[in-house]
């Protein structure tokens, strides 16, 4: 196993309620600790989040990880959930694996809504997503492989699965663990590589931003030759160049946990492989313009709310965040708008026994309005799951009906 010391490693394996991006849901997260060499030091754990009934999931992700609808509204609430990851992921000596990285974020996005910096990935010493490092070990690793978007299916590619069923949440994990040992066996540079303490990923991009050195990322999608610029917190602003000539000026998230690397790692074999034209892409970005227009849909979700905020607005935010719960009251001096809503629904999703009746009945009436918008496109995306059924799939029929039902009983 990988020279750790005394480290330890958090498997998180999230269980997403909807797509990625500043709505999205968890109906929780499956955990196991582990010392250096993978012994597991707690039980496996489902920690569950509820989901709050201004709150639809997704059909989609509801069919394809079997979850389980009648306990969508059983679990702790989001500020209670998200306090008990902060505890866990705190930790200097602590490196988190998981698959999707994407999906993990879906904590900065719970952050946000319990006014909380969110910063809980740079809480532990690393974060490692193996859905990355397939995608990099598939392209310079040792064996020939075709790196999938799913766990499961990562798992078939490398004779790893044992008919693990999507439901089985403990069993998945478990093959995460599995696909995390494999890695390390058959690609341990690529994972050492990746496995690197968050605080040396930031410096070794700082060191490049100022040799003004190029660099290549992987982002799950595609290669491509960055142009650092300069470096705020986790977001790296950088122009791009792919292989199609595509010149960007962007922002990268390193909360996504992409591998960005020394152009040093494509070698002429790997580049002859890829069919990648080096030398005419570094000519691009070198000779490009740094007044090129920058991209804004690129933002994080996260990066976009604090820049809508003004100084008195940040300071009443991280205020709330430091409050007592049950201190919080309706019309708490702000001027936003915005913010103002923001901490009606905090209140709203996290602590009802601390609303006034008049303030409970508007959160009643809000969740029909918005339930009346949101129900029609949900039931409409569960027919077409119906729909795109195979033949006599009665398993997968009974799980859709499942999900309608819950549905048409709000």
């Amino acid at each position: 196993m990988l020279n750790r010391l005394d480290g330890q490693y958090l498997f998180v394996l999230p269980l997403p309620l909807t797509a990625p991006g500043k709505n999205a849901r968890l109906y929780g997260v499956v955990l196991c600790r582990t010392d250096a060499n993978l012994n597991p030091l707690s039980e496996y754990e489902i920690l569950r989040c509820k989901l709050p009934y201004n709150a639809l999931p997704s059909p989609a992700y509801l069919y394809t990880l079997d979850l389980n609808v009648d306990l969508l509204r059983d679990g702790i609430c989001e500020s209670k959930f998200i306090n008990c990851l902060k505890s866990h992921f705190d930790n200097k000596n602590l490196t988190v694996v998981t698959f999707s990285a994407r999906h993990l974020q879906a904590l900065n996005a719970i952050s946000l809504r319990c006014f909380l910096v969110p910063d809980i990935l740079q809480k532990p010493k690393s974060v490692f997503d193996v859905k990355t490092a397939l995608n990099v070990a598939s392209i310079f690793g040792t064996q020939s492989f075709t790196a999938q978007s799913d766990l499961i299916a990562n798992a078939k590619i490398l004779e790893l699965y044992e008919n693990e069923k999507a439901n089985d949440h403990i069993a998945r994990l478990k093959l995460l663990i599995k696909l995390f040992k494999k890695l390390i066996t058959d690609n341990y540079k690529i994972a050492a590589y990746l496995l690197r303490p968050t605080a040396d990923k930031i410096n070794f991009i700082r060191k490049s931003i100022s040799t003004r050195d190029c660099l290549a990322l992987l982002d799950n999608t595609e290669i491509k030759i960055i142009k650092p610029i300069k470096l705020q917190n986790t977001l790296l602003y950088a122009l791009t160049c792919n292989n199609e000539e595509e010149l960007k000026y962007e922002a990268i998230d390193l909360d996504l946990m992409y591998m960005i690397a020394p152009l040093s790692i494509l070698t002429p074999d790997r580049l002859q492989k890829l069919h990648f034209n080096l030398s005419n892409t570094l000519s691009i970005l070198k000779s490009s313009s740094e007044d090129l227009i920058f991209n804004t849909d690129t933002l994080p979700y996260k990066d976009k709310f604090f820049m809508n905020l003004n100084a008195a607005d940040m300071a009443f935010y991280e205020s709330i965040g430091k409050k007592d719960p049950h201190s919080l009251y309706p019309n708490m001096e702000t001027d936003s708008q915005v913010l103002s809503n923001h901490l009606f629904l905090y209140r709203c999703e996290n602590f009802q026994g601390t609303l006034t009746d008049q303030e409970l009945n508007k959160y009643y009436e809000y969740c029909v309005k918005k339930m009346r918008k949101d129900l029609p496109v949900f039931l409409k995306e569960a027919k077409i799951l119906a729909n795109n059924l195979e033949e006599n799939d009665e398993a997968g029929l009974k799980r859709i009906r499942n999900i309608i039902r819950f549905a048409e009983e709000l």
